[in-house]
């Protein structure tokens, strides 16, 4: 059988910059922050049915100037009409400083959130830059299907290993009428240490892959 007909569009390398007190969080008993700037500002919409892939690089500032949970990377934000905004559901990954150490952070969001972290083995210290390239993926197995979300990492020779974090089963789980907006975030919670921004640097854009028709 032969593969799906896609097409890859690359958005432009920018930099996204947040204040404090921004945040996309939802934690019982009614915590919901969906607050934190994103590139495009007003995120391009498409069906889910059609997501097949999304994949951004960036680099957060050195560790001297990071705060905890300061955070950017990669945003889903799954939306549907008459679905109110409180109800929406998403999934974060990128990397998270916590307790003076960067952690790649995946979050997802069906009714409350829920957060996993892996430690970054490579990270030289306070005058480096916590780097990464994430994706996440459509995958189907004789089981069904789901969103597998990926640390992308390259060998000296070039050659890159996809290393798994997380199997998302609820993303497919309902597809009709969902629409999936993707683009990359930048959210500084932590309003100790002044009001000083969080600046993050997306050096290759965004990658996403959309089914075509």
């Amino acid at each position: 059988m032969s593969s799906p007909n896609t097409t890859t569009t690359n958005r432009e390398p920018f930099t996204l910059s947040s204040p404090p007190g921004t945040d996309i969080w939802r934690k019982p008993p009614s915590h919901n922050a969906f607050n934190a700037p994103t590139h495009p500002s007003i995120l391009p919409t498409h069906k889910l049915s059609s997501f097949q892939r999304a994949r951004l690089t960036f680099a957060l500032p050195p560790a001297t100037e990071l705060r905890q949970y300061d955070q950017a990377g990669l945003l889903l934000h799954l939306t549907k009409e008459g679905v109110p905004d409180d109800k929406t559901k998403w999934l974060k990954t990128g990397i998270e400083w916590y307790y003076s150490k960067p952690y790649i952070s995946t979050v997802g969001c069906d009714a409350w959130a829920d957060w996993s972290v892996v430690p970054i083995p490579s990270f030289a210290g306070n005058d480096s830059q916590p780097t990464a390239t994430l994706e996440a993926r459509r995958e189907k197995d004789v089981l069904g299907k789901s969103l597998w979300v990926y640390w992308i990492v390259k060998a000296e020779d070039g050659k890159e290993e996809a290393v798994p974090l997380r199997e998302v089963n609820w993303f497919f789980a309902d597809e009709e009428g969902w629409s999936v907006r993707v683009g990359g975030y930048v959210a500084r919670p932590t309003k100790e240490g002044g009001d000083g921004e969080l600046k993050v640097q997306f050096a290759q854009g965004v990658e996403v892959e959309l089914l075509d028709g």
